[in-house]
C-alpha cells in the first residue's frame, strides 16, 4: 500500500492513499511532506506535518515550488493516540512548470447518457494539434485508486464508458498524445457515480415473470436494468388501440419520445416510456403495440402488467404517470395534456426531496 499521486499542478500536488479498514471507528490521517533538498526537521527524517487531523484519504498540498521533487507519507491514528505504520511512495512526485500546465487540456466533461451503469466523457479538441490524438484515464474515487488508461489514442471528442457499478464514483483526465506537443494530463474531473437501476424502480418490475420488457420493433426481450437502468424517468403508459383519446395521445407522446426534448448529453434519453395494454387480447395488444409504440411494454401475457397497473390506481385510459428513475416515487400522477418537460419534472423530484417525501 502507497500513497498515490492524483493530481499535478504548477503551484500544487493532489495526494490519496488506501482508506482504513472499514471496522476501525474515529480514524484521523496524519499527513507529512517534505522536498529532496528540505534540510529542515531532521529529527524527523526530513518530513513536516501538513495536518493530522484528516477525515478523508486524499489531501492537496497547495504554494510548492515546480522543478522540485517531494515525498509524502502518511499513516492512520484514532482517538486512542493509536497509530498504524506510514505509507508511503519510492519515486518523487513534482509540479508541472507553467509551460506544461498552459498546454494541459481542460477538464473533461462528464454527464449521463441514460444508459445503465455508464457515464459520457466529452473534451475540448486540442487549439496548438489539430492532429493530435487522445489518451484517456479513469480512477475510481477510492483512496489509493490509481489511474488506468482506458482508451491510449483516440481520434474523436468522446467516450461512452459502460460497467461503472462503483457508488464512490469515478474521475477522468486526457492529455493529447502524437503529433508537435504532447501535454500533461488534464486537472481531473469531480467524481460522478453512474446510475444503475434504482431500488424504487426495481420494486415497480418487481413481478416481472422473467426479469425482461418488450421492445418495440425487437425480436428477444430487453433485461430490466438495461432497459430502464441509467434514466432520470420512467413513465408507465396505459393505454389501449381501441380508445379514441389513446389514439390521439400515442403519436404526440412518440414524437417527444424521440425529439431532442428527451435528449441529453452522449446522445442518451432522459425519460423512458413503458407501455402497459388495456387491449382486450394478444392481437390487439401486437397490433398497437409494433405499429405505434416505439419504446419498450410489459408482455401481455405477464401477470406484472395488471400488478403495475393495480400499483398506480388506472381507472382511465390514457393514462401517463412520471416515476422518478432515482428512486420510482410519482412525481407527475397523470402527463396527458400536460406539457412534457424533462426540466419541470426535474424541479418536481428536487422539490420532493426538499421535502423529504
Amino acid at each position: 500500500m502507497s500513497v498515490i499521486l492524483v493530481d499535478t499542478r504548477s503551484d500544487s500536488l493532489t495526494v490519496s492513499w488506501p482508506a482504513a479498514a472499514a471496522e476501525q471507528e474515529n480514524v484521523k490521517y496524519q499527513l507529512e511532506y517534505k522536498s529532496n533538498d528540505d534540510s529542515e526537521n531532521a529529527d524527523n527524517d526530513g518530513f513536516a506535518l501538513l495536518s493530522d487531523k484528516l477525515s478523508q484519504p486524499q489531501a492537496r498540498k497547495r504554494n510548492l515550488t515546480p522543478g522540485t521533487d517531494y515525498f509524502f507519507r502518511v499513516k492512520v491514528v484514532n482517538d486512542n493516540n493509536d497509530a498504524g505504520c506510514w505509507m508511503t511512495h519510492s519515486e518523487p512526485f513534482s509540479c508541472l512548470n507553467a509551460d506544461q500546465e498552459s498546454q494541459a487540456l481542460e477538464v473533461p466533461k462528464v454527464s449521463h447518457p441514460g444508459l445503465n451503469q455508464t457515464l459520457h466523457v466529452s473534451w475540448k479538441a486540442s487549439a496548438e494539434n489539430t492532429d493530435a490524438k487522445y489518451e484517456l484515464q479513469m480512477r475510481e474515487n477510492q483512496g489509493g485508486a490509481e489511474w488506468k488508461t482506458i482508451a491510449p489514442s483516440l481520434s474523436g471528442l468522446e467516450v461512452k464508458k459502460k460497467n461503472l457499478t462503483s457508488t464512490l464514483g469515478y474521475q477522468f483526465r486526457v492529455r493529447t498524445i502524437g503529433g508537435e506537443i504532447e501535454t500533461p494530463f488534464s486537472p481531473p474531473s469531480e467524481s460522478m457515480v453512474a446510475r444503475g437501476l434504482s431500488a424504487g424502480i426495481r420494486r415497480f418490475f418487481g413481478s416481472l415473470e422473467n426479469g425482461t420488457l418488450l421492445r418495440s420493433g425487437q425480436k428477444e426481450p430487453v433485461p430490466l436494468a438495461d432497459a430502464l437502468g441509467g434514466k432520470e424517468f420512467v413513465l408507465l403508459y396505459a393505454s389501449a388501440h381501441w380508445c379514441p383519446p389513446c389514439r390521439q395521445f400515442t403519436p404526440m407522446l412518440a414524437n417527444w419520445y424521440k425529439s431532442a426534448s428527451n435528449r441529453i448529453a452522449g446522445g442518451g434519453r432522459a425519460a423512458e416510456v413503458v407501455f402497459l395494454s388495456c387491449d382486450h387480447d394478444e392481437d390487439g395488444f401486437q397490433g398497437y403495440f409494433q405499429q405505434s409504440h416505439p419504446w419498450m411494454a410489459v408482455d401481455y401475457d405477464d401477470d406484472a402488467r395488471d400488478q403495475i397497473m393495480a400499483a398506480i390506481r388506472v381507472q382511465g385510459i390514457p393514462r401517463l404517470v412520471v416515476l422518478s428513475g432515482k428512486n420510482g416515487r410519482i412525481l407527475v400522477d397523470n402527463a396527458v395534456g400536460q406539457p412534457l418537460d424533462v426540466n419541470k419534472w426535474r424541479a418536481l423530484e428536487k422539490q420532493q426531496q426538499q421535502q423529504g417525501k
